[in-house]
């Protein structure tokens, strides 16, 4: 493993997108405001402005620092640097998680702490966990994808995929018994159902990225 090239190429995304993460990073902590101070209205106002953002940025990610080289023509010169397919994904897997999970870790620990604060939303608690994981797990497909087929157009379909899926999986979690039976209680209720949901999600995780890494760990030229 060529770590020297893998951290220089980790660096350069990092370089690249600092400004687009910091300026989302304040829109996140504006919207976290907007819920704190907004009443019921700005509730629900401000989580849609935040998970928004946290959407907007990730599509951004991996538009730029995946498809975008393709697009411009500097994957060719990449890939003419010293580096295997396999050190490229890891650079490129780790460059989005290093850039996005501090990003999302953030305003998620912002959002749960504004539920822990308030007593009248202490339910929320769980399903507010599990759909951030879900975001993640969203952004964690994107990349797969990009990696994988270094397209715009299955990107973008992956994109579409896993924000009708954040859909999705929100009506299901919302009705599971285990965790809907205390969603609108003054108290934090966490359920065996909650527990596995997690689990289930970061399962899905390592699945799409050790998929990605082994797919491309079997390319043996630049097409």
């Amino acid at each position: 493993m060529n770590y020297s090239m893998v951290k220089s190429l980790i660096f350069k995304d990092w370089y690249f997108q600092r400004r687009s993460i910091l300026l989302s990073l304040a829109g996140g902590v504006v919207s976290l405001g907007i819920v704190a101070l907004g009443g019921k209205a700005g509730f629900f106002i401000g989580f849609v402005f935040l998970i928004s953002i946290i959407i907007t940025i990730a599509a951004t990610l991996v538009m730029n620092t995946l498809v975008g080289e393709r697009e411009n023509q500097t994957l060719a010169f990449v890939m003419s640097l010293p580096i295997s397919y396999l050190e490229y994904t890891t650079a490129k897997i780790l460059g989005n998680l290093l850039i996005f999970v501090p990003f999302w870790l953030t305003l998620v620990a912002g959002s749960l702490a504004l539920i822990v604060a308030a007593p009248v939303i202490h339910g929320l608690f769980a399903f507010t966990a599990i759909m951030a994981v879900e975001i993640l797990v969203s952004t964690c497909l994107m990349i797969a994808v990009a990696l994988v087929t270094e397209s715009k157009g299955w990107t973008i379909s992956a994109m579409i995929a896993g924000n009708l899926a954040i859909n999705v999986v929100g009506y299901i979690v919302a009705h599971i018994p285990g965790i809907a039976n205390g969603m609108w209680g003054k108290a934090i209720q966490w359920s065996p159902a909650a527990s596995i949901s997690l689990a289930t999600e970061f399962a899905l995780i390592a699945l799409l990225l050790g998929g990605a890494l082994f797919i491309q760990s079997r390319k043996r030229e630049f097409i």
